[in-house]
């Protein structure tokens, strides 16, 4: 028994040096395993880091120019808006045109920027190995930065297609009726129906024009209305014709096709609406709706992207790296382009 109790203890004092000696080598092999790309061991990365960084900064200066350019952009919408409602539209169509090209622009070096930061030295698989931490999260970063633009460039083509199509549509309206109603006095005031079918002519034109901004229109917002009452005053402006044309052809005297004429005329005109004010002010809501949703979505992607560039331009040091997700919400600008709808309206010629 004493033999068997010896032994035992021995086995008993073995295991616990051996698993002493284990723990204790355990942890030396912890604390000597830096792989790269941690804190622990950055000389690992220091070459990785030096090969990304000219690249790194480049971007950073790019997104700097690029942030300056969204303000401007901002700024040529909020101008746009201010034509609008002077309803100047000389300086809306040059505002208008100048953002476009400025939207392109701006489209064509985010996606060069994220193309750069994209083909980074040492990106790819093995970035991880490659980098530090406050490498990736700066390539990161500035990625999330350079995307804040996306969408700018369609947001300010819907502006151009729907305010300014609305507003030339609104203007277009408005100065036909005052034409066909110039040619129905000059018909029945002065019988001078010659004279009357020329200014008739201008009105053919306008209903032409318009229903050609009404089809570029139609891409975001209905147009049932403005359809119903374009047809219906292009049926009132060819009854007239058909009466003016009819007392040319019989020289002033009251034949059976001047009756039929007439009748077909008042007959048109009875179902023209009593006035545009309606369509106009439906016509203007939406040109209006259009510019302020563009700049409210300029806007939001100037703030995204000043703050992330604000995070770019701090000292990348070890003691923190930047985070995408604390300087950038929604990384483009596509939430702000839903397409506006219009209340359907009605409006149309006051009479001759």
């Amino acid at each position: 028994m004493p033999g068997l109790v010896r032994r035992a203890t021995f086995a008993v004092v073995w295991l616990l040096i051996v698993a002493v000696i284990s723990v204790g080598a355990a942890g030396i092999v912890a604390a000597m395993a830096h792989p790269p790309g941690t804190s622990a061991r950055a000389e690992l990365t220091v070459e990785g880091d030096a090969a990304a960084a000219p690249g790194l900064l480049a971007a950073q200066d790019m997104l700097i120019e690029l942030a300056a350019d969204v303000k401007q952009l901002g700024e040529l919408g909020r101008g746009a808006l201010a034509s609008l409602v002077a309803t100047d539209i000389t300086s809306l169509d040059t505002t208008v045109v100048q953002g476009q090209v400025l939207a392109r622009s701006i489209e064509d070096r985010s996606a060069q920027i994220q193309r750069l930061l994209e083909l980074l030295p040492g990106s790819g698989p093995n970035e991880a190995i490659n980098w530090s931490p406050q490498t990736r999260a700066r390539r990161d970063l500035a990625i999330q930065a350079a995307k804040t633009t996306a969408g700018l460039d369609v947001l300010w083509a819907r502006l151009a297609s729907g305010s300014v199509t609305a507003t030339r549509l609104t203007k277009l309206l408005v100065d036909h009726d005052t034409t066909t109603g110039q040619a129905a006095r000059l018909g029945r005031e002065n019988a001078k129906y010659a004279a009357g079918l020329k200014v008739l002519a201008k009105s053919d034109q306008m209903i032409a024009d318009a229903r050609a901004l009404r089809d570029a229109l139609a891409n975001t917002v209905d147009v049932s209305t403005l359809t119903q009452w374009l047809d219906r005053n292009a049926e009132y402006d060819a009854a007239l014709r058909e009466l003016f044309q009819s007392l040319v052809d019989s020289k002033g005297k009251v034949t059976s096709r001047v009756k039929a004429a007439f009748l077909a005329e008042r007959k048109a005109q009875s179902f023209l609406p009593a006035n545009t004010s309606g369509l106009v002010i439906i016509l203007a809501e939406i040109g209006r709706g259009g510019l302020n949703q563009a700049v409210i979505g300029i806007e939001e992607a100037r703030g995204r992207l000043e703050g992330a560039v604000d995070r770019l331009t701090t000292s990348p040091d070890a003691s923190g790296s930047p985070d995408a997700s604390d300087a950038l919400g929604s990384p483009d600008a596509s939430d702000a382009l839903g397409s506006p709808d219009a209340t359907d309206g009605s409006g149309g010629s006051p009479t001759p």
